[in-house]
């Protein structure tokens, strides 16, 4: 992927404000299930603020089900699935699209990309 600079921006320096203003929930965790990061958006629409950051996702969870999902999802791809996951959820009402991906840097598994988006 190639980046310009556009108008004497580098769009590399640009890419922490992209990612906050797009209107998709990104949130980034490590392979034991830890936010690293999470998007301006995402914070919007789900339970994420400051200081989850190195917190484990599960703690965002309140069903059984949903932590037992994450679970299996994050074995998946430490098993070796490079698809990404995709599912409707249904969050106060309304409707969102999920996927979570594997995120491979290297050639080598990171950790998993979280993305949300209103439906």
């Amino acid at each position: 992927m190639a980046l310009h600079a556009v108008d004497g921006f580098d769009l590399t320096q640009m890419s922490p404000f992209i990612l906050d203003k797009i209107p998709i929930g990104v949130t980034v965790i490590d392979l034991e299930g830890h936010i690293l990061y999470f998007n301006e958006y995402s914070s919007q629409i789900r339970d994420r603020k400051p200081e989850y950051l190195g917190r484990d996702i599960r703690f965002c969870h309140q069903k059984p089900e949903s932590i037992a999902k994450i679970d299996r999802i994050l074995e998946e791809f430490k098993g070796g699935r490079r698809q990404e996951i995709c599912y409707d959820a249904t969050l106060e009402g309304e409707v969102f699209a999920v996927t979570i991906s594997p995120l491979v840097v290297e050639g080598r598994l990171a950790g998993c990309i979280h993305s949300i988006i209103k439906r």
